[in-house]
């Protein structure tokens, strides 16, 4: 398997970083997507895909990061620039596979939503120049957000709907666009709806991703702990149940999705891959 969406620079890991990817590899996962959400973390996630090749990164300014791109009005500043240049020479750098993550976030408004439209606009640009897809953050805004990408287009390299919360005229939409579902712990939470809505949807494996969002959204039975790569194990085993597919199946299914979509594999999959390194 694949965690095709972690956080693993963060500070939440720095006493026990080995242990937690020792533990991931016990428990099946041979790589882990470490996905930016401004420019310091998207600098620690490429800072690991450079050390060890199990590592793939993304880059992006998250929404709730949005007011480092533009004005509360939505205009884009000359400090948002910059920043956009930078972003856009380090996803260029060799572990680098997407831009991401970025989207709208109206649940938290952390950054006015104005703001957020220009940004997310501007990134979705930057996928289109790099030739990269892009991992999108959607929370309480997935019909703004379909929008805005009905007007722009999604990038032609492709999407991933990190964390996947919306219905099933949302999962439809995406499927239908050439977009994956990232699918991670709150599948497991009693009052989820997203088994219904997976159900309803028609969605398939070939349609999603597995994700941890670590340290975040531990899965059942893993609630109220810290996150990591190996409580992989049981959102597949939710997800495999769901779709009504064999663990080992999903398993396979998602790691070739995640080759489709980023066109790469951690080392550890990539035969093409010099020796990762430990």
């Amino acid at each position: 398997m694949i965690d095709s969406h972690a956080h693993l620079f963060r500070p939440e890991f720095a006493a026990d970083r080995s242990a937690v990817f020792a533990r991931a590899l016990a428990a099946g996962i041979a790589g882990v997507l470490n996905v930016g959400y401004d420019l310091a973390s998207s600098e620690a996630a490429v800072a690991m895909g450079r050390e060890d090749r199990r590592f793939l990164a993304t880059v992006g300014v998250h929404p709730h990061s949005a007011a480092e791109l533009a004005d509360p009005a939505g205009g884009m500043t000359a400090a948002g620039r910059a920043l956009l240049a930078a972003m856009r020479d380090l996803a260029t750098a060799g572990p680098v596979v997407a831009i991401g993550e970025v989207g709208l976030d109206f649940y938290r408004d952390l950054s006015p939503r104005p703001a957020q439209g220009t940004a997310f606009e501007a990134q979705l640009e930057l996928a289109v120049t790099l030739d990269l897809p892009v991992v999108l953050h959607i929370r309480d805004a997935y019909a703004e957000t379909i929008a805005l990408l009905e007007e722009t287009g999604v990038p032609p390299r492709g999407a991933v709907l990190h964390s996947f919360a919306g219905d099933g005229d949302h999962a439809a939409w995406a499927i239908e666009h050439g977009c994956l579902l990232g699918i991670g712990g709150p599948l497991t939470y009693r009052r989820s709806r997203l088994p219904d809505v997976l159900r309803d949807a028609n969605v398939t494996a070939d349609d999603v991703l597995l994700e941890t969002d670590a340290p975040w959204l531990p899965p059942v039975p893993q609630r109220g702990r810290r996150n990591e790569p190996a409580f992989l194990v049981h959102t597949r085993e939710a997800l495999a149940r769901i779709l009504d597919v064999a663990p080992a199946e999903l398993a396979d299914r998602t790691t070739a999705n995640f080759a489709r979509l980023f066109r790469r594999l951690p080392g550890a999959l990539d035969a093409a891959s010099a020796r990762p390194v430990v």
